[in-house]
């Protein structure tokens, strides 16, 4: 429904409470308030997996920051903000082939900062999970992409089992959190039910559906088996909404959710996905790449980088850049051009903006057959 004049009666108050859950977001274009920061630790990982968004492999061999420039870039940024507010999300690659993770997170954790991980899972063994929390981590989010079929056709033999032992032992070593992270495709649309059997059994209490980007090893490319179709995506969100209220029903603590993507629409936005599922990149979200260049996103285009920790503070960097970030008056074109929804939405999620210009509004890609 992209005109609000279509909207019933009985729309308008959800309609009010999108457009007040949206207006967080404005004090932000002008004052940012750095809350979220992303460690992109490397581009290495064990694995090749074939929807990867930033084409990693065992085979990269990008440059990475050393332990003491992580450090000093922690320091900085904790000298410069309040660190006890920023939640730290360690990614990469594979964040778990840095031997000195463990030391990192030591360190993020003493100086107030909240640090979780995202990972494959396959290298989350005992005594990883048990370093990871003795460092002071309680969130962990793992990626399982189906059953066993499906999750290995994108991800490589032997990694069903090794993922969800994974989660097994990052709740078995006192984890608060264990999320598990399921890119939504063709192949896995119709077994969620199953995925959500196997993630509770491993020890998830979260769990977050998303979509494929054509971005990395998908950049360009509208692979069916990769790319949700207008009934699929409806689908997929009838599904999340589904099991939303029957979990309410029966007091079940277990949390579904779909993640990122912009105005979903009066059906499903807030209601899908909590209130911050809106695009906060240069806001209040920022991120050090593996090479120390300060970024709004990971998922963003590596050239819109905003210089380089290693020579410039980060506050410097987060505060005296970012324009592009922050005037949105460049993200009223295309399908965004007179849309009655600009206000809430401003252009939609900015990575999936710029790695799919012709296919990044949630509006049109539930439309049609």
């Amino acid at each position: 429904m992209r005109n609000p004049a279509n909207a019933r009666l009985h729309d308008l108050p959800h309609i009010v409470s999108i457009v007040r859950d949206a207006r967080r977001r404005i004090p932000l274009l002008k004052n940012p308030d750095l809350t979220y920061l992303f460690w992109e630790c490397t581009l290495r990982c064990n694995l090749r997996c074939a929807h990867c968004g930033s084409s990693c492999s065992p085979e990269r061999r990008d440059p990475e920051l050393t332990t003491a420039q992580v450090r000093r870039i922690l320091d900085t940024i904790a000298e410069d903000f309040d660190a006890r507010r920023i939640f730290v999300s360690i990614t990469g690659g594979e964040p778990l082939l840095r031997p000195d993770l463990f030391e990192v997170v030591a360190h993020m954790t003493s100086l107030g900062m909240r640090p979780c991980i995202v990972t494959n899972g396959t290298l989350l063994d005992r005594q990883a999970a048990s370093r990871l929390y003795d460092a002071g981590m309680r969130v962990v989010s793992v990626s399982i992409d189906g059953t066993q079929q499906e999750h290995e056709a994108v991800r490589g033999r032997g990694t069903f089992e090794r993922a969800l032992q994974g989660m097994t032992n990052a709740k078995q070593a006192g984890f608060e959190v264990v999320e598990a992270i399921t890119c939504v495709r063709p192949a896995n649309l119709p077994v969620l039910d199953a995925v959500e059997r196997a993630v509770r059994d491993a020890g998830a209490g979260m769990w977050r559906l998303i979509t494929i980007d054509r971005m990395g090893r998908q950049a360009g490319a509208l692979d069916r088996e990769m790319w949700l179709h207008p009934p699929q995506i409806r689908a997929l969100f009838d599904f999340i909404t589904t099991r939303q209220a029957a979990l309410e029903r029966a007091g079940d603590p277990f949390h579904v959710q779909f993640s990122c993507g912009g105005f979903l629409g009066v059906r499903h936005e807030l209601r899908v996905r909590p209130t911050d599922g809106q695009c906060f990149a240069g806001l209040c979200v920022g991120s050090i790449l593996s090479d120390g260049q300060v970024s709004a996103c990971p998922s963003l285009p590596r050239s819109w980088a905003q210089g380089s920790a290693l020579e410039r503070r980060f506050s410097e960097i987060w505060f005296q850049r970012f324009a592009a970030h922050r005037d949105v008056s460049w993200r009223r074109s295309g399908p965004c051009e007179g849309c009655s929804w600009f206000d809430v939405c401003l252009g939609g999620g900015l990575h999936e903006r710029l790695a799919q210009p012709d296919a990044f509004c949630w509006l049109d890609r539930q439309s049609g057959p």
